[in-house]
């Protein structure tokens, strides 16, 4: 037997074991898994370098490039917003100073009329004639640089005016610049406060052109209800406006031209009224009616959307020509209506990142090269004593185990030469050598004794076999259809069942359930259906059978197992059926009609627990065509993979739906349902069933 399995063991190794020469640059050998490790490590740490540092490059030159943009834009927004500022101041001045000659004259107009209405109130002129020659005065009055002054009354007619073209015309429709009714508010406001201020268009009278500018000083003359108003021309102040602002954007946009971010990037400024102030280069001149690739919109559309608040927005404009995507930030700069926008191409912000990449993979492509020269060297200096452990491993299936054998000196000696991993497993391979011997004469040793254990439980299976009841004879069975098994959960069962007839020609039937399995419960099963038969020798009462059995159980049972058992005793001509059940699951009767009915009294306690225990006896009849069914616990306890029991409630509804012609077709629907349920499920208990059938007159 030890040849053979040498021999067998040879053969295995010979057919899938290489020889060494050809695994030796094969994926096979430990030497090029090195190597291919080194290699791997080094080359996947190399690309994850390089993917992070160009990653983080890449985001920090995106963020600092950003960042300068942004104060950029911040600080051109300011710069925008000072030069704003001086031309409001300029203007604020220019008009003030305006304002100021206005008053001063109103302030001197005011006195001459108040001359005239002195003279009336002392009743020199009468005050009529005081209001005509004022009228009269104020028609002539000339103050130059297109100035001149006006009077209306309550019912906003102009009833003097320096300026002819206003004598008689209703001022009534008249609007101020912010769109009010000029002569009302001012009538209003001049009353209240004494004087008031507006910025008008003159009416389209005469020589005067609808639209033109003016603004003017109201003051009330209490005496005669009079409304006295001086006019400038307002055109000269928004002329020089106008000229501060293109000389603003000229400034702006010469000194823009010079301004550049990164490499190519550029600043331009676009005005609300589609101008631009300040344009973008002139390769680039183009890139406001380019088309964004994701939105499919216009970059002059997409600038349009940024919000007013003044805030810097930024975003990706993906255009079509060479040097995008572009990186835009722009700021709207609500007083002048300009968009100002910054522009950098996408490259400019990547090219630092590419370019340390580059000098990154030439730099980690050298090192590679000299890693894995080095790992060759060293992989072969490790790969060399493990080739040697190898074929000492690989000869050890063609030795007899069972022998001892010398180890190799080169093989012995590498514990002391290599203290390291390759030392630890020589050692280990030659403790294995000298377990391996040890164990496989154990293993003999061990197989025989096993072996002959088997012979023996196979001798005792049959002998528990043997010890079933055989069939009845003809005569009896033509009264009673009996049929029963036992299928054992081991090699041998702990259930039972007998039947045999009595002295006086009854049947007597037993069915039982030892307390254990195996070999154990296979011994005190035929102690027990021992028992019984010897105490029916002369005894017929199923209850004092049971008495005997306990008892004789109950005298040396150091182990205290027990036996569930049920013993009854049927009349095969009148159907009277007697029984004792000392712990066990109650039998069943199934009438002809289908209905089903449990013989659930018991008599008694298990028998082996208790000795001189009484147990009692009940009877019923077993009509002609009923069933009586009795079973073990291996029936009602069957699992399915779901870890789920078979069940009474299953077992009880299967036995009424059946209609049996005799006693073998009811336990073949029953072993089949039962088997069906479990589904292949490991038998966890033995099952017995014995059926009886009585026979129709």
């Amino acid at each position: 037997m030890q040849k053979h399995t040498s021999h067998l063991h040879s053969h295995g190794a010979r057919r899938c074991n290489p020889p060494v020469g050809q695994s030796f640059m094969r994926l096979t050998s430990l030497r090029s898994k090195i190597f291919l490790l080194v290699g791997l490590t080094l080359f996947l740490s190399a690309v994850a370098v390089l993917f992070v540092t160009e990653r983080n490059v890449t985001r920090t030159v995106i963020a600092g490039e950003k960042l300068a943009v942004d104060n950029v834009l911040n600080l051109l927004v300011r710069d925008s917003d000072a030069h704003w500022g001086d031309l409001l101041n300029n203007k604020i001045t220019t008009v003030r100073d305006d304002r100021k000659q206005l008053v001063q004259l109103g302030n001197t107009i005011q006195s001459v009329l108040a001359m005239y209405a002195d003279q009336a109130a002392h009743h020199k002129i009468s005050t009529g004639e005081a209001q005509d020659l004022a009228k009269q005065w104020i028609n002539n009055l000339s103050i130059g640089n297109e100035r001149f002054s006006f009077i209306f009354s309550h019912d906003l007619i102009t009833i003097a005016s320096g300026e002819k073209s206003l004598l008689g015309v209703s001022l009534a429709k008249v609007k101020d610049f912010k769109g009010h009714d000029m002569a009302a508010s001012a009538y209003q406001e001049a009353r209240v406060s004494g004087h008031s201020f507006a910025i008008y268009h003159l009416p389209s009278t005469g020589q005067q052109k609808q639209g033109e500018l003016r603004y003017a000083y109201f003051a009330y003359f209490q005496p005669w209800d009079w409304i006295l108003a001086v006019s400038g021309d307002a055109r000269e102040v928004v002329k020089q406006f106008d000229l501060r602002r293109k000389e603003m954007d000229r400034s702006i946009g010469e000194a823009m031209k010079s301004l550049r971010l990164a490499q190519s990037g550029f600043v331009f400024i676009a005005a609300d009224d589609g101008r631009l102030v300040s344009p973008p280069p002139p390769k680039q001149s183009g890139l406001l009616d380019q088309q964004d690739a994701t939105s499919q919109k216009s970059l002059r559309t997409l600038l349009g959307a940024i919000p007013p608040n003044g805030q810097i927005s930024n975003f990706q404009f993906n255009s079509n020509d060479s040097d995008g995507p572009w990186e835009i930030s722009a700021a709207y700069f609500k007083p002048l209506g300009w968009t100002i926008v910054a522009a950098v191409p996408n490259k400019d912000l990547t090219r630092a990142a590419i370019q340390l990449r580059n000098r990154l993979a030439w730099v980690f492509l050298l090192a590679l090269l000299l890693s894995l020269a080095i790992a060759w060297i060293l992989s072969t200096r490790i790969a060399r004593p493990l080739r040697d452990l190898t074929d000492f491993v690989r000869k050890l299936p063609e030795q007899d185990l069972s022998i001892a054998s010398p180890t190799p000196p080169h093989i012995a000696q590498l514990p002391q030469k290599q203290p390291d991993e390759v030392g630890r497993l020589a050692a280990t391979f030659m403790f294995m050598d000298q377990q391996l011997r040890e164990k496989i004469a154990s293993l003999l040793q061990e197989t025989s004794s096993r072996e002959r254990f088997e012979s023996e439980l196979n001798i005792a299976r049959s002998i528990q076999r043997g010890l079933l009841p055989t069939p009845l004879a003809a005569g009896t069975l033509a009264k009673v259809d009996l049929n029963a098994t036992m299928i054992p959960a081991k090699e041998v069962g702990g259930d039972l069942y007998d039947y045999f007839l009595l002295p006086d020609g009854r049947l007597c039937l037993a069915i039982g359930d030892v307390s254990d399995k195996g070999i154990p419960a296979a011994l005190f099963m035929a102690v027990t259906r021992t028992l019984i038969r010897a105490s029916a020798e002369d005894e017929a009462d199923p209850a004092r059978l049971m008495e005997r059995v306990n008892n004789r159980l109950s005298e040396n049972n150091p182990n205290l197992m027990f036996v569930t058992l049920v013993i009854a005793v049927l009349d095969m001509k009148t159907g009277e059926l007697t029984w004792s059940n000392g712990g066990h699951l109650p039998p069943c009767i199934l009438s002809v009609n289908g209905k089903l009915r449990l013989l659930e009294d018991r008599s008694g306690p298990a028998c082996g627990v208790q000795e001189d225990l009484p147990y009692k006896q009940f009877s019923t009849r077993l009509e002609p065509g009923e069933i009586l069914i009795g079973y073990t616990d291996g029936v009602t306890e069957a699992l399915n993979p779901n870890g789920n029991l078979y069940g009474e409630p299953r077992l009880f509804a299967l036995i009424a739906e059946q209609k049996p012609d005799n006693a073998q077709s009811l336990m073949a629907a029953l072993l089949h349902d039962v088997h069906e349920f479990a589904q292949g499920t490991e038998q966890s208990d033995d099952i017995t069933l014995i059926v009886a059938k009585r026979a129709m007159p």
